[in-house]
């Protein structure tokens, strides 16, 4: 059975290639972003991480460098008990240009599977203990395509769990039509999705996907930025009251928005996807106040398409 000591867990989105739609994203990593200075920061993040504690660690291919920083980060160290997962179905293409016109394309055909498992496999070796399809929606045509179905339970029987990740406005349907694929087939062990203040509409299915001993990763819990105050344009009164909110519990904005996922007894694992020490020191000191009792926020989530409409508006940097 899947088990860690630490429910945080590091991606590594915002730290594996120099555009990212995170707010804020271009000032956190600085102007020198060539491949050496971002694996040497990189490595910096994961040595914090992994002193403090942080045993999961979240690549996926499109990820730009992630997958090789992680793994030469691997190598050095001279005993690595870390839990590693990866994902595959979307291409990086934006050759590590910020302003490429094309950042990524996905593609969840068995070919494609096949390509991606073999650039994982030579990038992470033995490291990869989870592989997710990622950017699962509810139009994709994946999990009806038997015999990409088919890889993945061969990839299990090689000791790789196998699993998904959720994106967009239908992430509730796409849990619904999982969940009954894996009645019949058992073939996955992981979910990983958005959930936060401001998108909570897969709170109850996720619930019910943990009482089916599926292990549930929550990302975006920051919303991409939108929750911290480096969001200067988006959904001001609700920041407002949300930092009011906050500091009646002695808690900043951050913290709260950290902690409301963190206190959800369902969730396995809570991703940050920090891109400093200081953001990682921030998330891991607020887990000292995981008491705190936070008042029902409810009236703060947002439709899904308000929600997903105003995410398409962030912008890479």
């Amino acid at each position: 059975m899947f088990k860690l000591d630490n429910k945080i867990g590091l991606g590594l989105a915002s730290l594996g290639r120099p555009g990212y739609i995170n707010i804020g994203h271009d000032g956190d990593l600085g102007p020198n972003k060539t491949k050496e200075n971002m694996q040497s920061h990189c490595h910096d993040v994961l040595d914090y991480a992994y002193s403090n504690g942080i045993k999961y660690f979240d690549v996926a291919r499109v990820y730009g460098e992630s997958e090789q920083f992680l793994s030469h980060w691997i190598r050095k160290q001279s005993q690595f008990d870390g839990f590693v997962g990866s994902k595959w179905g979307y291409e990086y293409l934006a050759n590590w240009e910020v302003d490429a016109k094309t950042h990524e394309r996905k593609d969840h055909s068995l070919k494609f599977l096949k390509e991606q498992w073999i650039e994982t496999r030579l990038n992470l070796g033995k490291s990869i203990d989870l592989y997710q399809i990622h950017s699962v929606t509810s139009d994709s045509p994946v999990l009806d395509d038997h015999i990409v179905l088919k890889e993945l339970e061969e990839m299990k029987k090689k000791g790789i769990e196998i699993g998904i990740s959720t994106s967009g406005p239908d992430q509730e349907k796409t849990i619904e039509k999982f969940l009954k694929i894996n009645e019949k087939t058992q073939l996955f062990s992981f979910l990983q999705s958005t959930i936060n203040i401001f998108d909570q509409s897969c709170t109850a299915i996720l619930k019910n996907a943990s009482e089916k001993k599926i292990n549930i990763i929550a990302k975006e819990i920051f919303s991409n930025g939108r929750l911290t105050n480096a969001n200067k344009k988006f959904h001001q009164n609700e920041l407002i009251e949300l930092v009011s909110i906050a500091k009646s519990v002695n808690l900043n904005l951050e913290e709260l928005s950290y902690l409301w996922v963190y206190q959800l007894p369902f969730i396995k694992i809570c991703l940050t996807g920090a891109s400093t020490i200081t953001q990682l020191d921030t998330n891991l000191k607020c887990i000292k106040k995981k008491e705190a009792r936070i008042p029902s926020l409810e009236s703060f989530a947002m439709s899904t398409d308000d929600y997903w409409s105003t995410r398409k508006l962030l912008k890479w940097n």
